[in-house]
Order: structure tokens, then C-alpha cells, then sequence
């Protein structure tokens, strides 16, 4: 596989709509939704585009913004009481928060100047670190962080791309791939040190994958026959799985999926149209995603409410047309992002 095949395929799982940014016509905010309050829009550092990618059990809600230069993005908290809060960098252009955990520590990355990006992790007491990479490292990113505050995410070793697990009081530990594949992403981790992603097999396909420990390794989970990219984006303690793949060789239409041991894989319903996407599941077992809508013409984010129910439109923000879940909290809260006009 080509590198620049390969830069697509490990960073599509988790941020599959982040670049539109700035280079977009249409702005989008960052939101929080719940049954009471509906869609809320919650600002941004003084750009156009802001992103909402996790949310905690409190409310507090990570992702990154642009600055008023609409250039410049940083990582931010949000609370209903304290608003959006700018976790700076660590002396470079940039920063995103990806995921959040039950103490309001953050994982997520830094550009540097260079180009490079670099996993990071944010704690209220510590402020701002970097994880350890290797040298040559360029893609690298942290997408999940569990409430003993291991880390996980993605580091390049060269053209190799490696799923790791890293904690404040333990060193970098790369994770080996599937049995004949070469790379793995690691998209989150629960709070049994399971973590689920994406991997490379020896057929070519890139296949949803759970890692549980040391001796089990890397396993597949599945894969949709007619696509060659499926992953695994969220994990609950439960063990319950979801994620989406591509269902046709050109990528144009996809599936969310549900799966649990002993329960296997669930498709999940749309809204009509063709592509749907979960991104995350809460102890309840309530999904947050996307899916488009009956003719494709806008994608709205939804809740199911379980892998077998239909799913519930949450909206979009006034006077936007398509919006965007990708976290759901314990309490039922969703945090995405919507365009605005």
C-alpha cells in the first residue's frame, strides 16, 4: 500500500469530517445536545469553525476551535459555567482534543511547525504534554484516554503505523498488528484496558479490530465483504463495540455496526440515505453518530438508542442543514458539531 493510501485509510476513523475546517464556505460549531435542551450551539476561540469531539459524565466537553485568524486552532474544555476554555499549545501553531475522561483529562494532538503531528495529553493539574514518538514520526495522534489515564491512539515507525498505549507513569508501548498485517490504529479504550481501532490484514482489507492484552493480542473483529476499510471507533465497559465500513470497493456507501461478545455484529439503521456512521456508545448501550438522508442531500447526527432502534434525528443547529455526533456520555448528552450559516 501506497503511503499516501495508507495517511487516508489510518486517519479516515476518527476524523473523517475534520478537514473541511476553514477551507469550508459554510462555518460549523461545536454542540451539545440533550432530550431537554435540544441542539445547543457553544461558541468557538473567536473563529469560524469549531468541533465538539468528547464528552465526559459531567458535561465537559473537548475538541478545538479556530482562533479569530481562522488559521490557528487550539484544543479546548467547555462547561455549561465556565464556557470554552483554550488549552494553548506547547509552543507550536496548534492543538485538538479528541476525547475526554471522567477527571477532565484530555488526549489529543499538537502541530508543530514543521508539519508534524504529535500526540498529546492535557490534565488540569500537569497542563500539556507530549507523548513520546519515534523519529520519524509525522502522523502520529492520541484518540482515546480511559479514567486511569491510559492513552491510545496512533505512532509511524517509517511507513508503519502503530496502534500504542501510554500513561503518564508508564512508557510508550507500541501494539503488534493482526496475524499478516503491518499496521493497527488505536481509536479508543475502556476502563478495562480493552481498546478497539482499525488494522491491516494479509488480504489488503483494513478490518475492525479489539485488543484486549498481552497474550490475546490483536484481534479481528470483522469486516464488510464488498469494502476494504472497516473500523472499530468506540468501546463501552460492557465491551460493546461500535463502528462503520465501507460497504462498496468505491467508498461511496457505508454502514454503522454494533457488536458485542456473544451478541456479534448488528447493522444500525439510517435515516434513509445510504452512509451512516457511529462514533460512540455510553454504558447504556446508546450510540452517537451520522447518517445521511433519504436522497443524500444533508447528514444529520442521531442517537439510537440501541443497535436494534431506529435512530433519532437530533437536528441541526438554526439555520444549518447538516450536523454531526461524535460522543454520547452516560447521561445521554451529545457532543458534535453543525454548520451554521
Amino acid at each position: 500500500m501506497k503511503v499516501s493510501n495508507l495517511l487516508a485509510a489510518s486517519l479516515v476513523s476518527s476524523f473523517l469530517v475534520l478537514a473541511l475546517s476553514s477551507a469550508n464556505a459554510q462555518s460549523e460549531h461545536a454542540f451539545v445536545w440533550s432530550a431537554t435542551t435540544g441542539m445547543v450551539d457553544i461558541g468557538t476561540l473567536g473563529g469560524n469553525n469549531s468541533y465538539a469531539l468528547g464528552i465526559n459524565d459531567s458535561g465537559e466537553v473537548v475538541g478545538y476551535s479556530y482562533l479569530a485568524d481562522n488559521v490557528t486552532y487550539h484544543a479546548f474544555t467547555w462547561t455549561p459555567t465556565g464556557g470554552m476554555v483554550d488549552l494553548g499549545t506547547l509552543g507550536s501553531c496548534c492543538s485538538k482534543g479528541t476525547t475526554i475522561n471522567s477527571s477532565g483529562d484530555v488526549a489529543g494532538q499538537i502541530a508543530t511547525s514543521g508539519g508534524f503531528q504529535l500526540p498529546m495529553y492535557w490534565s488540569p493539574s500537569g497542563g500539556m504534554v507530549k507523548i513520546g514518538t519515534t523519529p520519524t514520526g509525522f502522523y502520529d495522534y492520541s484518540w482515546g484516554v480511559n479514567d486511569a489515564n491510559e492513552v491510545t491512539g496512533q505512532i509511524y515507525d517509517g511507513q508503519i503505523v502503530h496502534a500504542f498505549l501510554w500513561s503518564p507513569t508508564t512508557s510508550l508501548r507500541l501494539l503488534p498488528p493482526l496475524p499478516g498485517g503491518l499496521h493497527s490504529v488505536a481509536n479508543a479504550i475502556n476502563n478495562l484496558n480493552e481498546i478497539v481501532g482499525t488494522a491491516s490484514t494479509a488480504s489488503g482489507t483494513w478490518d475492525a479490530m479489539i485488543w484486549k492484552n498481552a497474550k490475546t493480542g490483536e484481534q479481528d473483529l470483522l469486516h464488510f465483504p464488498l469494502g476494504s476499510y472497516t473500523a472499530a471507533t468506540s468501546i463501552n465497559d460492557s465491551s460493546e463495540v461500535v463502528g462503520w465500513g465501507y460497504t462498496n470497493s468505491d467508498q461511496t456507501t457505508s454502514s454503522g455496526f454494533y457488536w458485542a461478545p456473544g451478541a456479534g455484529k448488528h447493522i444500525l439503521s439510517s435515516l434513509g440515505g445510504d452512509q451512516v456512521f457511529a462514533e460512540g456508545i455510553n454504558a447504556s448501550g446508546n450510540i452517537a453518530g451520522y447518517t445521511t438522508m433519504a436522497g443524500d442531500s444533508a447528514t444529520h447526527a442521531v442517537l439510537w438508542t440501541n443497535y436494534s432502534s431506529a435512530p433519532t434525528d437530533l437536528g441541526t443547529l438554526p439555520g444549518g442543514s447538516s450536523s454531526y455526533a461524535r460522543a454520547v456520555n452516560n447521561v445521554g448528552q451529545v457532543a458534535g458539531y453543525a454548520d451554521v450559516p
